[in-house]
């Protein structure tokens, strides 16, 4: 099946000044590596309604920052969600719409549940469930897939053993889902599979994201991730699958994620590698593969051991800091949640706003010869690892002093050092070290016992393109 393809204008065309452009710089977060931190997923710590009620809280706590969303608003290139185009303007009446129908239910429905009898109420649900369905059409029609119309100077044979994927967050129809993969693929060139995930406008979008990361609930937008991402990972022919996720996408893929590490061979997750973009979702799993034996023997001529492992080698967030899903998302769960797991690097855009993902991520990030965002220094500051592992130390040892005044004593078994190594041997090279050697980051070092370099040190003077593995895919190159 032959696909329509056309050329893509120069990117970008127009930046954007952020009204918070006296702060230029970035914030690095290293990844969740240290085995012994303690974190688990929060969806395990806590029972649904109890999450529900704190993310309503959460919400309530950051209005002000709701405007951001579609901060700066201006632009001037044509992949661009608020450039004024006819399609674009058409969505946004239809999510104007939607916007206030979802708005009037909130306030209308609980009174209406009070006072209407059953029948009358079930038969208003259904009519508004029915009209907000007919404003939906144009925004959801056709199929799931959508894929990229660039042509670009490789053939379409140079990509077979190479997949990408992208998933959509909220108050995205099939037209900005479009523009989004086409811009993804401009940029990265590559062509680029993107998998709708419907609108139902921003109102009850938002409510969905409540449901699908407060109760783990998989909607029909996660069940169709999980089937194309299974077979891509189980395709032997299939040699790297690179997803990408944007807002409420990365609910989904989190949900997604956490049912294939159940389902496939722990093996095929070596060929995967995930980015994420205003990441909504409140944990991010990444299993560990291997972990080094504190315990092992180590001799002048013994080999160094091996640095912790993961099922997946490489996790990206890239977040605006006056993004409201941001701070609702990532910003929050991997920073404020210190025993909460949220595996993946997280880089911060501080001083800029906006959610929307070509205007406001990929066109000011990544797009262009040059990039402000990636030439910042980066604020050293110290890793999750080393600070997780300071809350599960405290909680150890509240344990030990209960297990004390007991009688017999509570075995406790062998207690494992922390150790903050890197998320990739190519960031091993470019430090100078052996790449099988553990990395001089937060913990003690397994053959010495002493404490090691901390992260904060490792990071000082770097720029997002030191850290960064997503933009040296840019114009088709590879990292590899």
């Amino acid at each position: 099946m032959t696909r329509s393809h056309r050329r893509a204008p120069t990117l970008p065309l127009w930046r954007p000044r952020t009204l918070f452009s006296t702060n230029q710089t970035a914030s690095h977060l290293p990844s969740q590596t240290a085995p012994g931190s303690g974190a688990s997923s929060l969806n395990f710590q806590s029972s649904p309604w109890k999450l529900l009620a704190s993310d309503i809280k959460l919400a309530f706590t950051l209005l002000l920052w709701i405007p951001h969303i579609f901060l700066p608003w201006r632009s001037t290139n044509p992949y661009s969600e608020l450039y004024p185009s006819r399609k674009n303007m058409c969505d946004l009446v239809l999510h104007i719409i939607l916007g206030f129908l979802g708005s009037f239910w909130l306030v209308i429905v609980v009174p209406a549940w009070i006072a209407a009898p059953g029948l009358v109420f079930a038969l208003f649900m259904l009519f508004y469930c029915a009209l907000t369905a007919l404003f939906c059409m144009p925004l959801d029609y056709g199929s799931r897939f959508v894929q990229s119309r660039i042509q670009h100077a490789s053939g379409p044979e140079i990509w077979d053993h190479e997949k990408w994927v992208f998933v959509n967050g909220v108050a995205a129809g099939k037209h900005w889902l479009q523009a989004n993969v086409d811009m993804i693929s401009e940029i990265f060139g590559r062509p680029v599979t993107g998998i709708h995930n419907r609108t139902y406008g921003t109102v009850f979008d938002l409510v969905e994201c409540l449901i699908q990361r407060c109760f783990s609930y998989s909607t029909e937008d996660t069940r169709v991730l999980y089937d194309h991402l299974k077979s891509i990972l189980l395709d032997n022919n299939v040699h790297k699958c690179v997803v990408i996720a944007h807002s409420q996408g990365g609910i989904i893929l989190s949900t997604v994620l956490d049912r294939l590490f159940a389902d496939v061979p722990s093996g095929v997750f070596e060929k995967m590698e995930i980015y994420t973009f205003g990441c909504a979702a409140n944990h991010f799993n990444n299993p560990i593969r291997f972990v080094p034996s504190p315990s092992q023997p180590q001799t002048p001529s013994a080999d160094p051991p091996a640095p912790e492992e993961r099922l997946i080698k490489y996790i990206e967030h890239y977040c605006n800091e006056h993004d409201f899903v941001s701070r609702f998302g990532t910003l929050h769960f991997s920073k404020d949640k210190l025993s909460n797991r949220f595996a993946g690097k997280v880089f911060e855009n501080k001083g800029h706003g906006g959610h929307l993902l070509n205007q406001h991520y990929l066109d000011p990030m990544f797009a262009g010869d040059s990039s402000d965002f990636l030439e910042m220094v980066v604020e050293a500051g110290e890793g999750r690892a080393e600070q997780g592992a300071q809350v599960s130390g405290q909680e150890t040892a509240q344990k030990e002093l209960r297990s004390s005044r007991s009688w017999p004593p509570a075995w406790t078994g062998f207690r494992m050092a922390s150790v903050e190594v890197p998320n990739d041997l190519e960031q091993a090279r470019t430090l100078g070290r052996n790449p099988s050697a553990p990395a001089p980051g937060t913990g003690w070092d397994f053959a010495t016992g002493a404490k090691a370099e901390s992260s904060a040190e490792i990071q000082r003077g770097r720029t997002v393109m030191d850290l960064s593995r997503l933009w040296k895919y840019k114009n088709g190159e590879s990292p590899d």
